[in-house]
């Protein structure tokens, strides 16, 4: 797969970073394992070309790549979903991923897709 960040530049970095504090002012927990995990599955969807696969065979990937075992991972990022912020999710959402709020936003299939579309170009 062809992918659009070079990894010998720093462009991988500057999209993590900026990936993480998307992730944090929608009011998801930093030390919270789905976080990390939502994080990983978003640069794994960019830097592969992915978008046009769902939730499900994206899932599949990347626990298949990284050794992770699938279910430990659904857990954790709907766990991390459950925990968020809501105030601060509701508050930040428009001003970070330009659409309006909504609770259907944040299912882990929608979050993932909306946040990985945001940092495609």
């Amino acid at each position: 797969m062809i992918s659009k960040y070079d990894t010998s530049t720093k462009d991988k970095v500057k999209v993590s970073y900026l990936l993480y504090s998307t992730l944090l002012e929608l009011g998801l927990n930093p030390s919270n394992k789905g976080t990390i995990y939502l994080k990983e599955i978003i640069e794994y969807i960019i830097l592969n070309n992915l978008y046009d696969y769902s939730y499900n065979e994206i899932l599949n990937r990347f626990v298949k790549s990284k050794g992770y075992k699938k279910a430990n991972v659904k857990f954790n990022i709907k766990n991390s979903l459950y925990r968020i912020n809501y105030k601060k999710a509701e508050r930040n959402f428009e001003k970070c991923l330009n659409m309006p709020f909504d609770m259907y936003y944040l299912s882990p299939s929608k979050l993932i897709n909306i946040i990985a579309l945001k940092y495609r170009d």
